[in-house]
């Protein structure tokens, strides 16, 4: 009886660990898919940066004649037809904190002319694509264009964590999670081509990370597929975000070189990805502007540069949680402060465990974080503020935070303690609701309006539910998703099963062993012995 009864638990235990598995994982898609809906359908039609041009890109794709009725301006301009509300919704609202939606809701259908759309700057991918849920009203069509890049990020970066060992699912969660709201979020619910900046360079990261540490050949495919989809999802929405690709394609292979070193054609994984990229990158105008600079006003000075490296780590915390909209949307302490801080911590941390190449890829990258920004300000005689924005750096947030958290050695990303991990939970479960709260608030009434109760004297609003309703299930998303903390920390009971648990395999001990400097985990520090085990 006893050998039997052993015998099912071996044969019923793994059944019910993988049916646990597969509904903790409906309920973090159902939680991010509920986050991300809250944030499409918070803001009208032109609210977020640049929208009317991106508005106007999406109605009329280049070639423009194809696409829209034109005309040539007298200084050579082509300006196209478009409805009123798609050329004038953002000019409603833009700069006016104080000014609700309901100025969105009153314009006319119209046609009217601009000149403010893509004519070849940008590479154009990004807004052919959107053209497929352009409907008869333009509101519905851009909530629509909204909910779909939102699902977009949700399947893509779901399924590779699905793919992911244990602890690389711990990477994402730790590296990701933290840094989701303000910015992100707000970004990837936006019909702003960064949407797919965001999503894409993470994919391209996490993909290619996972294609060098996993060891199941199934695995290490489905994610060298997701690399390669968020290669072209950055390559076809902006330039700059084409060259993150191709910049975090370099830093993947350089953090996992010894790997790369024992079968050389496994590096043909970021050779692609930083092909497309590039080729995304030398696609439109973003490539003049490193030299040319943004403005034409011409190169600044000394003076000029070095009061922009006083005042840049204002502009990098921008990138995390700078205002939202038309940097006319400022956020509450609440939201940004937690934010900024766990965001350093969490790197700190990951700090504990260095390597030659981990030290070489994430240097290269907070060079090119801090270095990218200063450049272009410099060749564009512009001050911090002006022409350069921190959300143009936000793709490149969370893959510096997971290379900084990877411990090579170990292959694995060391725990946080559950005191940690429920301060960490309660913060930015907090600072993502009163971002959302912000931003409703923002279009309902406008924010000269105060109070908790959003229902209050509203002025616009177009979601199917109320705004209450909307931000609380917008809040519990994030709970839900942000329980994934908790789910990525626990120890493995089980020995792993196709990679699904356990240590993902780094490259060869001795090699990074000889590679490494500082503290080495899992080795006697001290009077300390780190645990060798981890799921």
């Amino acid at each position: 009886m006893r050998a039997a009864a052993r015998r099912m638990r071996r044969v019923v235990k793994p059944r019910s660990s993988r049916a646990s598995r597969v509904g903790q994982a409906v309920l973090l898609v159902m939680g991010a898919l509920l986050v991300l809906s809250s944030w499409a359908v918070a803001s009208p039609p032109g609210s977020s940066p640049d929208e009317d041009w991106h508005l106007a890109s999406v109605w009329c794709p280049t070639p423009l004649e194809d696409s829209c009725v034109t005309r040539v301006q007298d200084d050579g301009v082509t300006a196209v037809e478009l409805p009123t509300t798609i050329v004038v919704a953002a000019a409603c609202t833009a700069f006016r904190p104080e000014a609700s939606g309901a100025c969105v809701a009153g314009l006319p259908e119209t046609p009217t002319w601009t000149t403010r759309v893509d004519n070849g700057a940008f590479p154009g991918g990004f807004y052919r694509a959107m053209g497929v849920f352009i409907g008869p009203d333009v509101t519905t069509s851009v909530m629509a264009m909204r909910v779909a890049n939102g699902a977009l990020a949700v399947a893509l970066i779901g399924a590779a964590a699905a793919l992911l060992s244990a602890p690389n699912r711990r990477l994402l969660a730790y590296g990701g999670l933290v840094v989701l709201a303000p910015m992100a979020v707000f970004l990837i619910a936006s019909l702003n081509p960064s949407s797919w900046g965001v999503t894409g360079v993470t994919a391209v990261w996490i993909g290619l990370h996972g294609f060098a540490t996993e060891q199941s050949a199934r695995r290490r495919g489905g994610l060298l597929a997701i690399a390669l989809i968020g290669a072209a999802l950055a390559a076809t929405s902006r330039g700059d975000t084409g060259a993150f690709a191709a910049l975090v394609s370099l830093a993947a292979a350089v953090l996992h070189v010894e790997r790369h070193r024992a079968d050389w054609r496994t590096l043909l994984a970021p050779l692609l990805t930083g092909s497309i990229g590039v080729a995304g990158f030398l696609t439109g105008t973003h490539a003049s502007a490193v030299t040319g600079g943004i403005s034409g006003s011409g190169p600044g000075g000394r003076g000029l540069l070095l009061d922009n490296i006083v005042a840049l780590p204002a502009l990098l915390i921008d990138s995390v949680t700078g205002p939202l909209n038309w940097l006319d949307t400022p956020m509450p302490a609440i939201t940004w402060v937690p934010v900024a801080v766990f965001a350093t911590a969490v790197a700190f941390h990951g700090l504990r465990s260095m390597t030659w190449p981990k030290g070489l890829s994430l240097f290269g990258m907070v060079l090119a974080f801090c270095a990218l920004p200063l450049l272009l300000l410099q060749v564009s005689g512009a001050p911090v503020g002006q022409e350069i924005q921190g959300r143009y750096l936000t793709p490149l947030i969370p893959v510096i935070l997971m290379t900084a958290l990877w411990n090579p050695v170990r292959g694995t990303v060391e725990r946080l303690s559950r005191t940690q991990l429920v301060v960490a939970f309660v913060a930015i479960v907090t600072a993502h609701a009163m971002a959302l709260h912000t931003q409703i608030r923002r279009f309902v009434t406008g924010l000269d309006v105060g109070g908790y109760n959003l229902n209050r004297d509203v002025e616009w609003w177009v979601g199917p539910l109320s705004p209450m309703t909307t931000w609380f299930l917008g809040a519990l998303g994030f709970a839900i998703l942000a329980a994934a903390l908790f789910v990525v920390s626990r120890p493995t009971a089980q020995a792993p099963q196709d990679g699904d648990d356990g240590v993902a395999q780094p490259a060869p001990a001795s090699s990074e062993h000889r590679a490494g400097f500082g503290v080495q985990e899992g080795r006697t520090h001290g009077a300390e012995t780190l645990p060798q085990q981890a799921g």
